[in-house]
């Protein structure tokens, strides 16, 4: 609608999908756990971003206590010697923040890609 430069005048109706199953039946249905898992899988990476930086190894400990992530970061090294290349998930709400906070250590080339999709275990 944006993109349109149309914008909503009266909502006429709210509505939301619910997934319905019987709890005695649950464990004997496979296909209603993929399809919950699949539902949360959207609705978690609506909240998150990757976030994917450059960083010096000495600088690390302290880009790492920026971005967590949820478990743990990815680490890799990179061809130049003395430098990581990271990627984590991080809130979306706190993008703006988190890519100040690493240019702040000497983190470069911050790059946020969209998450359309997240599978949980």
């Amino acid at each position: 609608m944006h993109a349109a430069n149309l914008h909503a005048i009266e909502t006429i109706l709210a509505t939301e999908a619910v997934l319905i199953c019987n709890p005695r039946k649950h464990a004997l249905n496979p296909l209603v756990e993929k399809i919950k898992r699949r539902i949360e899988g959207v609705i978690v990476a609506q909240r998150y971003v990757l976030c994917t930086y450059n960083v010096s190894r000495e600088n690390l400990a302290q880009a790492v206590q920026i971005t967590p992530g949820k478990k743990a970061p990815t680490v890799s090294s990179l061809e130049s010697g003395g430098w990581v290349a990271v990627s984590v998930m991080v809130l979306k709400a706190d993008t703006a923040n988190v890519m100040d906070q690493l240019s702040e250590i000497g983190a470069e080339d911050i790059i946020i890609t969209e998450i359309k999709n997240y599978r949980m275990n």
